[in-house]
């Protein structure tokens, strides 16, 4: 609900300040209709001044509804529904499950996880450092098969949109091409 009310003043935000710039372009083109309307404004300082607290209390919904929780702790907490009951995890803890992931892959010298929480389902970035002479496109795509099985599998989180690598380094010297398949 909190979403639905943030995007319903944000729209109707958006849709003020294009209606009051394309007036604003309009009355710039006619002198006469220009002067009418500061005239206007002048003989209905009430109404401005309703109108200014009006525009000041949409931006302070939507700043607000826009905010989002942390747990007293100061901790982001990513909690989603399972069985009827509301299951929360804390980032941290889902970020070092995933990064311990990265330890079954001989070649993965390092690797950051990333969480970043879509709706109801969830996006993963990998950012990694891999040995040289890696077969990187198989790495990448085991890689992101086995975090999506063991987040599915161990967390309960079903809904996992995309999983992203990015390979940030090659580090070492290529070992000889029969020692990369014995790695992976």
């Amino acid at each position: 609900m909190k979403r639905f009310i943030h995007f319903l003043v944000g729209a109707l935000i958006l849709a003020i300040i294009v209606g009051q710039g394309a007036l604003l372009i309009h009355l710039s083109f006619n002198q006469a209709e220009w002067m009418e309307y500061i005239d206007r404004l002048r003989e209905q300082r009430g109404w401005g001044s309703l109108i200014g607290f009006v525009w000041i209390a949409l931006v302070a919904v939507y700043l607000i509804t826009g905010i989002r929780r942390r747990s007293p702790d100061g901790e982001e907490y990513l909690a989603y529904r399972q069985n009827g009951a509301t299951v929360s995890i804390l980032m941290r803890a889902v970020n070092e499950f995933i990064a311990k992931i990265g330890d079954e892959f001989a070649a993965i010298v390092s690797m950051k996880p990333t969480i970043r929480p879509r709706g109801r389902s969830i996006d993963v970035d990998l950012d990694i450092r891999v040995q040289a002479g890696t077969q990187i496109p198989e790495l990448c795509q085991l890689l992101q098969e086995r975090v999506r099985d063991s987040v599915r599998e161990n967390l309960g989180l079903a809904d996992i949109k995309k999983v992203r690598v990015h390979v940030k380094d090659i580090v070492g010297d290529a070992p000889p091409p029969d020692e990369l398949r014995e790695d992976m």
